[in-house]
């Protein structure tokens, strides 16, 4: 990896400050160099100076003014060149020893130039002052006089001002490039973090991250661990390229507070670097290119959950502003590996919480088929057990027991919905299931001399079935109750006369009677042996 700074694609040269103030300054200077070419033509008009000297000015005022279009277009390099040639070109015209012009030529080549038009620019400058100052010695035959010391004085202010303002401009270059490499790191971490926060799955989510710092950040390799439940191994996560397939395949993994660079910084939660030059760096033959490798802690909170490898081919490549922008990226990381986590966890409970809703469903519906199973056994067997009693009809007042079924009846037992039906007298018949536990019980039917709407008769009687159905099944469950009660109470009975009778002839005839009156049987038989006799029926 190069060291040079490192600039996002999107980022140009034209948003720099130095490049502004640069091209602001050129403006600056352009335009006065316009206004004094026109107030110098003017001038020179006006007094009548020799044609060649108006086209000197005219020519000046036309190079001033291509300078403020070059700069306005951004062409900051053509337009220093300009401006450096004038203020030569205008010093050199000009007697030796004027300080202005070559002042401001020293300083628009310091600001301006590149590093070749700067030497160049100050040799030609200061070498013009050193031979005039040469020249001055010749003549007084190597006496100081007064101009000698003044042309050394111009020459070591000249030369005082050259580098000066060079190196205080060199120094706010590496600070401007220092503050966009750090605030192009910045702003790539913030973009990696913001995509990164858009992933909900924990592989997919890491295998993207060392995708984007390597790409984005144009390192050789990435990598991330997480570190086990048990807290005693870094496991490899995700890996770029063929190599990180390999790694991965090899289920590669280290021990924490090992010598190796993930061991230490899963132990110390700190980040480490390690160089190829350093004694413990430990090289891996499969990623032979490797010159510097830096880690960085993934945290959750206070809690170490892995670690952040970068590897790159530059030595010198981590400096402070990287590594700081590095464990950025690894702090956005471990806030989504944690995010990736928790949805993991919810999606885990909702799929358990959907299956034990299923198995519950499941549940009351068999639930629900064994009662409605038992319902229909009980009332099979109650209405057995009862035939006389198996419905009640009102004629002319008075109730009848019967058990015929209309046709009516039939019908709503078997749709199990309210069945209407007109006559042509106008009257109306509407029957009704009786429904317990979706098991049909039984059916109503009322018979009205108008037609009946669904609000006014069948939801009446749509309620009243309904409690009439609850009711029914508590009156039998009742009559059960109270039939297995005196069942009791007669074997009861039976069993307490058992007591005063000691005589197993005695025991025997009082059972027989006993149960023969209990169960209405007219014949009845006990016999007492520890074998039968004789052969079995066939």
């Amino acid at each position: 990896m190069s060291a040079q700074p490192f600039y996002l694609p999107y980022v140009t040269p034209r948003t720099d400050t130095l490049f502004r103030l640069r091209q602001r300054f050129i403006q600056a200077l352009g335009v006065i160099g316009v206004v004094l070419g026109f107030i110098g033509i003017a001038l020179q008009l006006a007094w009548g100076t020799p044609f060649w000297a108006q086209l000197i000015t005219g020519l000046f005022t036309l190079t001033s003014f291509s300078l403020v279009w070059l700069a306005r277009r951004g062409r900051i390099a053509e337009a220093s060149i300009v401006l450096i040639v004038l203020f030569a070109v205008g010093t050199l015209s000009s007697p030796a020893g004027a300080m202005p012009l070559a002042v401001i030529t020293l300083i628009a080549a310091a600001v301006l130039g590149s590093r070749a038009v700067f030497f160049v620019t100050t040799g030609v400058m200061l070498g013009r002052e050193f031979l005039h100052f040469a020249t001055l010695l010749s003549q007084s035959s190597g006496t100081m006089t007064p101009d000698a010391t003044d042309g050394i004085t111009r020459l070591t202010t000249l030369l005082l001002i050259t580098f000066t303002t060079r190196y205080f401009i060199n120094q706010t270059e590496r600070a401007a490039a220092s503050a966009r490499r750090s605030t192009d790191l910045l702003q790539a971490a913030a973009e990696i973090g913001q995509q990164l926060g858009k992933l909900l799955d924990l592989d997919e989510l890491l295998n993207r991250a060392v995708e984007l710092i390597r790409d984005r950040l144009a390192f050789y390799h990435v990598q991330v661990f997480l570190v086990d439940d048990n807290g005693e191994t870094a496991l490899l996560a995700a890996s770029t390229g063929e190599v990180g397939q390999q790694l991965l395949e090899r289920r590669h993994h280290l021990p924490i507070g090992s010598q190796s660079v993930i061991g230490q910084v899963t132990l110390l939660g700190r980040p480490v670097l390690a160089r190829d030059t350093d004694e413990v760096y430990y090289r891996n033959e499969l990623l032979p290119d490797t010159r510097a490798e830096l880690a960085v802690p993934i945290l959750d909170g206070d809690r170490i959950i892995g670690a952040l490898d970068v590897q790159s081919r530059n030595v010198d490549a981590f400096d402070a502003d990287r590594v700081q922008a590095l464990q950025v990226m690894a702090n956005l990381l471990g806030t989504s590996v944690r995010n990736a986590r928790l949805f993991a966890l919810q999606t885990r409970s909702a799929e358990e919480t959907k299956r034990l809703y299923l198995e519950t469903e499941a549940n009351l519906r068999e639930i629900q088929r064994l009662n409605q199973q038992l319902t229909r056994a009980g009332w099979e067997e109650y209405l057995r057990q009862r035939q006389t009693a198996g419905g009640v009809t009102l004629e002319d007042g008075r109730l009848v027991h019967e058990t015929d079924w209309s046709d009516s009846l039939i019908r709503a037992t078997h749709s199990r919905q309210p069945v209407t039906v007109v006559h042509e007298d106008g009257s109306s018949t509407v029957a009704l299931p009786v429904v317990l536990g979706g098991e049909v019980i039984g059916a109503l039917e009322v018979e009205a001399d108008r037609p009946v709407t669904q609000t006014e008769t069948i939801e009446m009687m749509r309620a009243v079935a309904q409690r009439l159905a609850i009711s029914l099944d508590k009156a039998r469950l009742f009559e059960e109750s109270q039939e297995a009660t005196a069942q009791e109470q007669r074997i009861n009975d039976i069993v307490a006369r058992f007591q005063s009778v000691t005589n197993v002839d005695d025991l025997l005839s009082i059972t027989l009677t006993e149960l023969s009156q209990s169960l209405g049987a007219t014949g009845g038989a006990i016999r007492l042996s520890l074998a039968p006799q004789g052969e079995a029926a066939s």
